[in-house]
């Protein structure tokens, strides 16, 4: 076959990035109203605290009468003292908009600030629906938003290898000779059952990575490169072998510190490598520059030399 079956996604469809990740909101993680945990505004401290044998580490503070919410308890500032003192309005953080969040907000957008903002109240129309915070960041949505963010990055980092690398598969000299193996084995495997071979395909996440950081095509610097992409391949492969990811708030704001440093390297690829503004010589200059160390390259450039070496020697040579 001399081209993919299967449509691939690029880099440059923003549009696709968007609307998948706007479809999973944080209403589908968020703790429903009639589910939880409440205090108002008069009861005592102590009294609420012992009461929350869950350790909830927020709980929504109603008014006196009724059910309005007013404002946000941070229980756990007080889950270490016995018979803290005062009553829940002394303590009480009023309602703003830090703590709000719209129920059709991307699961996302949540994530990139739940390290600063780890508590928000849901809001749908001009009611509080819900409750979504930092120990939600386990849940089935948030592990499938994650992993399409960072499938997402995967292609991205395949499109600026292609960019590094026009012409030929240089890239392959990047990767140990096991790996070089591995890559060349399945892309014989995948030709002979009649598949579309292109050899970055058959590339782990792992591969990719070292090829750009050892390719010199980010303005960040290998060590700091290096380390981003380890911390994002973990989280990959947490996330792809079901394994716990955000256990504790440690490990919650450590994702969320992921996140923050996976979007910021995407956009880096996008703007900085796949959207380089070269001009049409400096294009082919580079392409020039990576067709000399291309084998196949050299080769055909040797036969056709030799072609023309003889029908230049045809042409002049003397008539009898």
């Amino acid at each position: 076959m001399t081209s993919p079956w299967a449509g691939r996604e690029k880099i440059s469809s923003g549009d696709t990035f968007e609307t998948l990740h706007r479809g999973l909101t944080v209403s589908l993680i968020s703790t429903p109203r009639d589910e939880l945990k409440m205090c108002s505004l008069d009861e005592s401290l102590s009294g609420v605290v012992a009461r929350n044998t869950e350790h909830y580490d927020d709980l929504p503070v109603t008014a006196e009468k009724g059910e309005k919410i007013v404002g946000l308890l941070h229980a756990g500032d007080f889950a270490d003292k016995s018979s803290p003192a005062g009553r829940i309005r002394d303590h009480c953080r009023p309602l703003s908009e830090e703590y709000l969040i719209g129920a059709d907000t991307s699961i996302l957008d949540f994530v990139k600030e739940a390290d600063r903002r780890p508590c928000r109240l849901v809001v749908s129309g001009t009611r509080i629906v819900g409750l979504v915070t930092l120990s939600d960041l386990q849940k089935l949505p948030v592990r499938a938003s994650l992993f399409a963010l960072i499938t997402g990055l995967e292609i991205a980092m395949s499109e600026a290898i292609k960019k590094e690398f026009p012409t030929g598969e240089a890239w392959l000299d990047l990767l140990t000779d096991s790996r070089q193996r591995k890559i060349e084995e399945e892309s014989e495997n995948s030709e002979q059952a009649g598949g579309f071979v292109d050899k970055l395909l058959f590339t782990q996440f792992g591969d990719k990575a070292k090829i750009l950081v050892k390719s010199s095509c980010f303005s960040l610097s290998k060590k700091k490169l290096r380390s981003q992409l380890k911390e994002i391949q973990t989280l990959r492969d947490n996330l792809a072998h079901a394994n716990e990811y955000a256990a504790t708030p440690q490990e919650a704001r450590k994702v969320c510190a992921v996140v923050q440093s996976l979007l910021e390297l995407r956009e880096e690829i996008r703007t900085t490598i796949l959207n380089s503004s070269l001009s049409p010589d400096s294009e082919k200059l580079a392409q020039l520059r990576q067709a000399v160390q291309d084998p196949l390259f050299l080769a055909d450039s040797e036969e056709t030399m030799e072609l023309f070496a003889e029908a230049d020697s045809e042409w002049w040579e003397p008539k009898k």
